[in-house]
């Protein structure tokens, strides 16, 4: 039995080592990012480093030998210290101020990234109706979606450059990427209406799919081309969501976020994966860990909350925010964005 013990203990230490040294140099490389393109793709995954070197923390008292040990959990606060600096932009972000007297108009928008090979486009659907969103913004999605969606909800839907946009109303104008083409920069897939405002003026609606970090001169031209849209827009009102496939603590997306002229709503809100398409869309055995679906608004918009969805047969997790509006009141209350 003592013997029987003495190898779990080297079984558990061996992984100790792995955790220690993969977490400790995946998130110490990412610092590099700063720097180069290519290593900022290690800051995406951060949390992964983090519950890295905490597990190898625990783990590390397993081992047979002091020294070892102790050398094991030195590469585990390493690991640690580097991966919370990664994530230190968000973990400083202030709370949200608090709700100011006197009722505030509100909106419930829900982004999710589908994916196009999603087989449950009915229970998508009766998702979005039983949470009964002002807005919606569905990335990657399929015509049987868009029919399920237009069946089961009472919202205006229009499918165009890979996403649908839900609203209460018909969109005072409606565009699309093509309207931004002369815009520096490279184009990506966006779906842009105006919408009728609590203060019956329009605001900009801005649904986007913008492709993964690399390769990393792509990804700059695409981050320009939404930088010069954003410049466009008035910043105080507009609204921003989508796949961008980018985690907020990646140092080119603090860069784009620096720019952008709105704040980040979600924070620590990990999407992805909920399920792993290369193995025909079988669940990921674990919780999310890169937030790569993030949701803008302006100065007038209050977060009231953000909070994560459940796993729809995709592999990205729906996010669903509550937006209230500070701005002035006015116009016909019929047309407000939230009116049924």
């Amino acid at each position: 039995m003592r013997s029987l013990w003495r190898v779990l203990c080297w079984i558990l230490e061996a992984l100790a080592w792995a955790l220690a040294l993969i977490a400790a140099a995946a998130a110490v490389g990412a610092h590099g990012g700063r720097w180069n393109a290519k290593l900022d793709l290690l800051t995406h995954p951060a949390l992964a480093w983090l519950a890295g070197g905490a597990a190898a923390f625990v783990l590390s008292w397993f081992s047979p030998s002091l020294w070892r040990g102790w050398t094991i959990r030195a590469l585990s606060l390493v690991a640690l210290a580097a991966a919370l600096g990664l994530l230190a932009p968000d973990l400083r972000r202030p709370s949200p101020p608090p709700t100011a007297s006197g009722p505030q108009p509100q909106i419930k928008l829900i982004e999710f990234n589908a994916w196009e090979r999603n087989r449950s486009p009915q229970a998508v659907a009766r998702w979005i109706a039983a949470q009964d969103p002002d807005i919606v913004v569905v990335i990657e999605p399929s015509e049987p979606l868009k029919t399920a969606i237009d069946a089961t909800t009472n919202l205006h839907t229009f499918m165009a450059n890979n996403s649908i946009i839900g609203l209460r109303h018909k969109p005072i104008r409606q565009r699309v990427a093509w309207d931004a083409h002369e815009l520096a920069g490279r184009i990506f897939f966006l779906n842009w209406p105006s919408i009728y405002g609590f203060d019956g003026k329009p605001f900009d609606l801005l649904g986007v799919h913008i492709d993964w970090p690399i390769p990393a001169r792509k990804r700059r031209a695409e981050d320009l081309h939404l930088t010069l849209i954003l410049d466009q827009e008035d910043h105080d009102r507009a609204i921003l969501a989508g796949d961008f496939n980018s985690a907020q603590w990646s140092f080119r997306q603090q860069g784009v976020d620096g720019a952008l002229g709105l704040e980040r709503r979600d924070r620590l809100q990990p999407t992805w994966p909920a399920l792993i398409p290369q193995l025909h869309g079988q669940a990921f055995p674990g919780p999310p860990f890169i937030p790569i679906d993030h949701i803008y608004a302006g100065s007038l918009w209050r977060t009231v909350k953000v909070e994560r969805g459940p796993r729809l047969g995709s592999d990205h997790y729906p996010l669903i925010a509550t937006l209230a509006w500070t701005g002035p009141v006015g116009g016909d209350p019929k047309l407000w964005p939230n009116a049924r």
